[in-house]
């Protein structure tokens, strides 16, 4: 890989919704992250080695209980997934999740990190409130616009 290829690379990324980029190609090893993101560990232990535990419950049958749920609770409201990808609760293996049941979130703040072709990006909360249930395991396989959160919406009059 030469200068060129990278600073191409790196164009794309600062370009893109992507946060941290890990790349291996012909024995060159390349670690990139955007300057803001919260990740504390650049040598991520996600292989894949690790099998993600399997689902409890289907993404259609996750989004029929959602919606069933919604139609009672008018002041909940619903963090989705914004790709396809393995969901993790921590940007590594020894940190804390990033958000529990009990949280209180604002919109910019991160609540999980989904990893879709070797790359992590993380995923923000996009509305203030408390997480009141997390609605997929860590681990799993998750499809776009899938629900991850429930969040009871915050009643601020700022």
């Amino acid at each position: 890989m030469n200068t060129t290829e990278l600073k191409e690379i790196i164009q794309i990324i600062e370009q893109s919704n992507v946060d941290v980029l890990k790349l291996e190609k012909d024995g060159f090893k390349i670690y990139y992250q955007k300057s803001g993101a919260i990740l504390s560990n650049p040598e991520l232990e996600f292989t894949e080695k690790e099998a993600p535990p399997k689902a409890k419950k289907s993404a259609d049958e996750i989004k029929t209980e959602v919606q069933s749920k919604e139609k009672k609770e008018s002041n909940v409201q619903l963090i989705k997934s914004p790709m396809i990808g393995t969901f993790y609760r921590r940007p590594n293996p020894d940190a804390e999740p990033l958000a529990e049941v009990g949280t209180m979130v604002n919109i910019d703040d991160p609540v999980c990190v989904l990893e879709a072709m070797k790359l992590l990006s993380e995923v923000k909360a996009s509305i203030k409130g408390e997480i009141t249930e997390i609605l997929v395991e860590d681990g799993q396989l998750i499809e776009f616009n899938q629900p991850l959160f429930r969040v009871k919406v915050s009643e601020s009059h700022d």
